[in-house]
């Protein structure tokens, strides 16, 4: 089996207020849409696989032109079942400016794509090729509470989610007073009850002394686990933190190698890490790190992407939950489903998506 084309797409996916990403920083202005990069990798043997690849900030048609030409002319004519060795071949090929950053972006996609293909070859759904753990698995709700809404929004727009299964929500918090912040979770966390677990991300927006009062404070009042609550790149000070604190530390969304997070790992400073997908490079370098963190105990979260979460979370023992957001619901069919209080994926080979080519060509970015 071999690779015979490779094409591209981008698209401009306009986020509702609910799902808007707020980047780094004190107040910054939440984007309304974001950039999606779609791969589309054929065989000669009449299977194909869908990858994508997401951006919130400048660099989708960098990430584009890097598939259509660094990558492709490296992936056309390979077998798609080798995605250990292509991962290595890719990480080589850029390793003069390092693979993380748009290299990493641009690589996932195609990644995704060949384990799309991978699965379909061997019939199988992705999670049960990756392992076939449970059935379905449970969920969050992680594009409700970001930093724009207020508390009785927030808890409104949770609780039909919580009405369908979804265990709790994800609130960020960083709004540049740290008071209204804390009291915005406490009353989110009473407005939703004792049953919706509640877990706080900071971006990495809080000094060491302010996030361990915040840290104690949530542990009172029964928060899941706080994410990012310092820089990522302050080790020492989240040894310190864990250490203070008995609430479980999380982090690693904003880390873009494997390294990081196999220090982080072998550290014990968290309980559980949060690997964004497409940053780090897609699947493969994915299940390398949920590798060194079963060994050590620690739980995996891969950060929103519920399309291929569903299938992590239901292919590895250690990866207890998606992180969901509703981005691409229109655009993709095919994708999980709740059913039973869990996220179940289609029981079709590969990763069970199909574009919906209408939605898409209203979101189509022309070159």
């Amino acid at each position: 089996m071999r690779i015979t084309r490779l094409t591209t797409d981008r698209l401009r996916v306009p986020l509702a207020a609910a799902g808007r990403i707020p980047l780094s920083g004190a107040k910054p202005a939440a984007p309304d849409a974001i950039d999606l990069i779609l791969v589309h990798a054929e065989t000669g043997e009449n299977l194909s696989g869908l990858g994508f690849t997401y951006l919130s900030g400048p660099g989708a048609e960098a990430v584009r032109w890097l598939i259509d030409n660094e990558l492709s002319q490296r992936i056309v004519g390979e077998d798609p079942r080798d995605a250990e060795r292509l991962f290595a071949a890719a990480e080589e090929r850029f390793q003069p400016v390092g693979f993380g950053g748009l290299a990493a972006r641009a690589y996932s996609a195609v990644d995704i794509a060949l384990w799309d293909i991978k699965a379909k070859a061997a019939g199988v759904p992705l999670f049960q090729l990756l392992g076939n753990a449970r059935p379905a698995a449970p969920y969050f709700v992680s594009d409700i509470a970001t930093r724009e809404r207020s508390a009785a929004e927030v808890v409104k727009l949770a609780k039909p989610h919580l009405k369908q299964g979804a265990m709790g929500v994800r609130v960020e918090i960083g709004s540049g007073d740290v008071r209204a912040d804390a009291d915005r979770v406490r009353e989110i966390g009473e407005g939703l009850g004792e049953e919706a677990s509640v877990s706080v991300a900071a971006g990495g927006r809080f000094d060491l002394g302010t996030a361990d009062a915040l840290a104690h404070f949530f542990a009172d009042i029964g928060i899941a686990w706080f994410e990012d609550p310092i820089p990522a790149s302050d080790e020492r000070g989240y040894a310190k933190l864990a250490g203070r604190t008995e609430i479980p530390l999380a982090v690693g969304c904003s880390f873009d190698s494997r390294e990081r997070f196999f220090r982080v790992i072998r550290n014990g400073i968290v309980r559980t890490i949060r690997p964004d997908i497409c940053r780090i490079g897609g699947i493969t370098p994915l299940l390398k790190i949920a590798a060194a963190a079963e060994a050590f105990h620690t739980a995996v979260s891969p950060v929103r992407m519920p399309e291929i979460g569903v299938h992590l979370a239901c292919g590895l023992a250690n990866v207890p939950h998606v992180d969901s957001v509703g981005w691409f619901a229109d655009l993709f069919s095919g994708g999980p489903v709740s059913a039973n209080g869990k996220l179940t994926p289609a029981d079709q080979p590969g990763l069970c998506l199909q574009l919906n080519e209408a939605v898409a060509a209203k979101w189509r970015v022309s070159r």
